[in-house]
């Protein structure tokens, strides 16, 4: 009897905190989406993806910006300025992408508002080529279907970001497996991600090699492999403040030592990043790796997740 009594209360509990924490999804059991509590995992997550989603925005525009405007599709505005009108180049150039004040779904079904605008010293493939870009107010959205009970449940997955981001081409450069590829290297000295249950400041500096697609005009080819060290700070509504870093993986153990982006993919798509974070308030420190897909996913979503309490927690990207 107090067995039974035992499993009835623990059950309970688990069934409690799982409707006042967190959205079950339907994948295995045990998983769990942040869906209604700020993690700072599901932020720095989205801090990545808006990093890869500007600067691919910006490739995209200089090289195939019909992309954009597919099936009468009006945003983003884009306009290409000289930098001096008496240049006889069209480089050195301003690029501006207009998402306009309404979020208004895009060519790749995000939903997207605000501006990102570029100084480009030359085309972005030419070694040497630098890209300074201003990022005011940009925001994006996923809007994921996921059916619980075989209804679809929708969930908005979002992130603001306003930041500046240097882009330089490097060339062809050593990379973590000692092969040469075309790299390039970005960095951020004050960037901050809004999402709608807090934010976090940080900066970052990261190598972008393009393992695959490089020389090709499209960009459906692309493959990308990317190391970082990034750090910052986060917050929530609550008032709940830490402090946090970001580096790449160090041991086979752990996982992949890189995250990859595959241009034909509207998300990271696989790979492991460290997150060191230490909850301020509480002096509690702890390490969780951030895990975006194994090596050789084939499938493109996103969804990526983390370990904790024995729990796979598993959130979107936006």
């Amino acid at each position: 009897m107090k067995n039974s009594t035992l499993i009835l209360t623990l059950s309970l509990i688990i069934f409690l905190f799982s409707c006042k924490e967190e959205d079950p999804l339907t994948n295995e059991p045990g998983t769990y989406s942040s869906k209604d509590s700020f993690k700072v995992e599901q932020a720095v997550g989205a801090s990545e993806m808006a990093i890869s989603n500007i600067s691919h925005l910006i490739q995209l525009a200089i090289d195939q910006e019909q992309v954009f405007h597919n099936n009468g599709i009006i945003y983003p505005i884009i306009t290409k300025e000289k930098e001096n009108p008496n240049q006889t180049d069209i480089y050195p150039m301003i690029l501006t992408l207009d998402f306009g004040l309404d979020t208004i779904q895009g060519y790749d079904n995000r939903y997207r508002s605000g501006k990102i605008v570029a100084r480009i010293s030359s085309y972005w493939k030419d070694s040497l080529s630098k890209i300074e870009a201003d990022v005011q107010n940009y925001y994006m959205a996923t809007h994921t279907p996921n059916y619980i009970n075989g209804q679809n449940q929708v969930f908005i997955t979002e992130c603001n970001s306003n930041m500046k981001l240097y882009i330089t081409n490097n060339g062809l450069t050593n990379s973590f497996d000692n092969t040469y590829y075309p790299t390039q290297y970005i960095i951020a000295d004050s960037a901050k991600i809004s999402t709608p249950l807090g934010s976090i400041t940080f900066s970052t500096q990261r190598n972008t090699y393009y393992t695959n697609g490089f020389d090709t005009p499209t960009y459906e080819d692309d493959k990308t492999i990317n190391t970082l060290l990034s750090g910052g700070t986060a917050s929530d509504k609550n008032n709940n403040n830490w402090q946090w870093d970001l580096e790449n993986l160090e041991s086979t153990d752990e996982g992949l030592s890189y995250f990859a982006y595959n241009r034909n993919c509207f998300w990271l798509i696989s790979g492991n990043i460290k997150l060191n974070y230490k909850d301020i308030k509480a002096e509690r420190a702890q390490t969780n790796i951030i895990e975006f897909g194994k090596s050789d996913q084939s499938s493109c979503d996103n969804i990526s997740s983390y370990f904790t309490n024995g729990l796979n927690i598993v959130f979107n990207l936006p």
